[in-house]
């Protein structure tokens, strides 16, 4: 019999131990979304990278003189065929520029979060598809609220 209590207050321990842990990390997830806000943007669209600046030291992009000589505009005939509109006096914009490849290559975009000390960091997935008969740029670039400024970190996700 005592036996059999003794393994009835451990399970006992162990069980109101795991609760425990269980709430801590409740906590820990709650406090981290209270410190990373989800912040908003737009994909641009129509645009294509520049051959000459293929590469950028930052991916913050604060000047419409810097865009233009990083991206060009590829405008086409289909409705949706114009570039997306950038307001430099509201927006920044935030690019990934991939090295030139001949693999079809393509870039998600997973979040883009501000923390506590106003930094952004965008979380992004590279998907490599086949093999192509011709090389490209891949990139991709958003538009973000002036409102939401901050130091951009890149953060490469699989």
């Amino acid at each position: 019999m005592k036996y059999a209590v003794n393994i009835l207050l451990i399970f006992i321990i162990f069980v109101s131990s795991s609760c425990k842990t269980s709430n801590l990390n409740k906590n820990e997830i709650t406090n981290n979304q209270k410190q990373n806000e989800e912040i908003e943007f737009i994909v641009l669209k129509n645009y294509f990278v520049n051959k000459s600046a293929s590469h950028l030291d930052n991916p913050k992009i604060e000047t419409e003189s810097k865009f233009n000589e990083t991206f060009g505009m590829a405008t086409t005939m289909s409705e949706d065929g114009k570039p997306t509109k950038i307001d430099f006096n509201k927006q920044f914009i935030v690019a990934i520029i991939l090295p030139e490849t001949g693999i079809a290559t393509s870039i998600e975009l997973k979040s883009l979060v501000k923390d506590l000390s106003g930094e952004l960091t965008l979380s992004y997935k590279v998907i490599e598809d086949k093999k192509q008969s011709f090389t490209s740029i891949p990139f991709i670039a958003i538009a973000i609220d002036k409102k939401d400024i901050g130091n951009v970190t890149l953060r490469k996700v699989n």
